[in-house]
């Protein structure tokens, strides 16, 4: 498309108008990209009440310097239930029933429980478990969006264990999470199989004890 200019007076007509719209644009532009960028994730985390999926974790072995691939399921439902089971290369449980997390390493016959008040901070994926404002938790640094894949950078305002998340959403699904411990540490994670929003079995959510294993720590009644 061209435009022609008749005259002068039009020239600087012409001008004028193009100067008062890259200052419109140029105030406004930021604020309406930040809650675009922003879009995927604040929806997600908003409209969330269950998820479920199957995934594969990497984690580094600086000793052997390898990594270490696991498998498993993963389902949690607001508010405060999740199972997060691990199937190979060991087996491994971790249960919240809204109360408490139990870790049962069925190698080892040892369960582990402490409340999920205690933990939770710590727990990199609490975040999930309850209709919380991220902003209260994260600094959050919107990071790129390539595929269809938006990616968000989530830094504890407060000191935990892991020092930071990368967390990726798809189409309105969380499809990756990667949690640093530090620079060299990184455990990354990636869900299949997703279902989101649908109903789950809240038996998965319940955890006694095996007989004869040992159990370390007090459960809340």
């Amino acid at each position: 498309m061209r435009f022609r200019l008749k005259n002068k007076g039009n020239k600087l007509l012409n001008l004028q108008k193009i100067v008062i719209a890259m200052v419109i644009w140029g105030v406004s532009w930021p604020a309406l990209s930040a809650k675009a960028e922003l879009a995927d994730l604040t929806d997600f985390v908003n409209n969330l009440q269950t998820f479920s999926a199957s995934f594969e974790q990497i984690q580094p072995d600086e000793t052997l310097f390898q990594k270490n691939l696991s498998t498993g399921d993963f389902v949690m439902q607001r508010p405060g239930l999740l199972r997060w089971v691990y199937k190979t290369p060991e087996r491994q449980k971790i249960v919240s029933d809204g109360r408490n997390v139990w870790v049962y390493d069925e190698d080892l016959d040892q369960v582990t429980v402490q409340s999920l008040d205690r933990v939770e901070a710590d727990f990199p994926l609490s975040w999930l478990l309850y209709q919380q404002p991220l902003s209260e938790r994260f600094d959050i640094i919107v990071g790129e969006k390539k595929t269809g894949v938006s990616w968000y950078n989530l830094k504890p305002k407060q000191g935990t264990f892991f020092q930071s998340l990368e967390v990726a959403i798809s189409h309105g699904r969380l499809v990756q999470i990667w949690m640093y411990q530090n620079a060299d540490n990184v455990t990354k994670v990636t869900f299949n199989d997703i279902r989101q929003n649908q109903p789950v079995d809240l038996q998965q959510f319940e955890f006694t004890p095996p007989k004869g294993v040992d159990v370390i720590g007090q459960p809340l009644p």
